[in-house]
């Protein structure tokens, strides 16, 4: 029974052995043929170098397409609403103004220490809040159209954030002026507006070396979009209601707190939203079936897959002349373990 057992044994090692043995032949050849591969001569397509005249006059052409594009196209278009639209939703202002006073309480919370850092930084902090933010009275339409205008008109002026501000202060004066008319007013009140709006421009002294103020409204309003594009409809809302959670729920840790106090307000920002954004997809992701924490591993390219398949290949020769040794050293313990005669 023994020596049946040792010859089973005998032969589960040749086996192993002649795989392992084909398995590196196999890995090395494949290796050959990628590397030649990869590195030969590519030639021409023949298609890109002779072109060949197509047939259009019985052309199936593909109209169906055209039409879903175009539909897809106009309803992405039209998801596209103004940011002051936005402040002015009674579903989102609360939100704004949440997230808005949460960031902003923990950037000025020390305005000397603040004022140091954005110095040291070159940035000069936050905008102030937005005029629509203002308040717990929902802004009236008027409102907010003059506000898109004054918005377009400084988007609209050319690379100068001094022209920028003058053409938002120049449309501010011409819609003041406008309802200064239609509220049958004295007409002169408006051109008294639109000179102490541009001189109040003129004598604004911006220091051109330091980075823009950060905006809170926009930046958020951006990243709801960004979210709403990838998510569908729905998700700008879900992005800014659940935001200010999201923040009280690092802002209320104090280390966190802490170190964050000690950034440039443009880094506070952009850490806070890039992580919560990462936070929003990942809550996408379950909410379609997904596992985000899934260990997804693929070949990053050639040389990863070139990397593992050599890894692979060494591994089976290194094992495969373990079991020579193995079967070698076995052999002679056998020989001299035998009785002499």
């Amino acid at each position: 029974m023994l020596n049946l057992m040792r010859r089973v044994e005998d032969m589960l090692v040749q086996i192993v052995r002649v795989v392992l043995l084909a398995f590196s032949v196999f890995v090395l050849i494949g290796m050959g043929l990628w590397i030649f591969d990869h590195y030969k001569t590519k030639k021409p397509d023949a298609a890109l170098a002779a072109p060949v005249a197509l047939n259009w006059k019985d052309a199936p052409y593909d109209l169906k397409y055209m039409e879903e594009e175009t539909g897809r196209d106009l309803s992405g278009m039209n998801t596209q609403v103004p940011l002051e639209k936005r402040l002015a939703d009674p579903a989102l202002r609360p939100s704004f103004q949440k997230a808005d006073g949460l960031l902003r309480g923990l950037i000025y919370k020390d305005p000397a220490a603040r004022k140091r850092i954005e110095k040291e930084n070159s940035s000069q902090g936050l905008d102030p809040i937005h005029p629509l933010l203002k308040g717990d009275a929902a802004p009236s339409d008027d409102e907010v159209n003059r506000q898109i205008k004054m918005r377009e008109a400084r988007e609209n002026s050319c690379c100068d954030k001094e022209a920028a501000d003058a053409a938002a202060a120049a449309a501010d004066a011409a819609w003041s002026a406008r309802r200064i008319a239609l509220s049958r007013e004295d007409r002169a009140a408006a051109a008294a507006v639109e000179a102490a709006v541009a001189a109040a421009a003129e004598a604004a002294d911006e220091d051109s070396v330091l980075a823009d103020p950060v905006n809170l409204a926009s930046e958020i309003h951006e990243r709801a979009q960004a979210a709403e594009m990838e998510h569908g409809e729905g998700s700008y809302a879900a992005y800014v209601k659940g935001l200010p959670a999201a923040l009280e729920t690092v802002l209320t840790n104090e280390k966190l707190a802490a170190k964050l106090q000690l950034q440039p307000a443009q880094q506070i920002v952009n850490i806070l939203l890039t992580n919560y954004t990462l936070s929003f997809d990942r809550t996408a992701q379950k909410l379609r079936g997904e596992n985000p924490d899934e260990d997804k591993w693929k070949f990053l390219g050639v040389d990863t897959a070139f990397a593992t398949m050599l890894i692979s290949c060494l591994v089976m020769v290194v094992m495969v002349l373990v079991l020579i040794r193995m079967e070698r050293h076995m052999r002679t313990m056998s020989q001299n373990s035998a009785p002499k005669p």
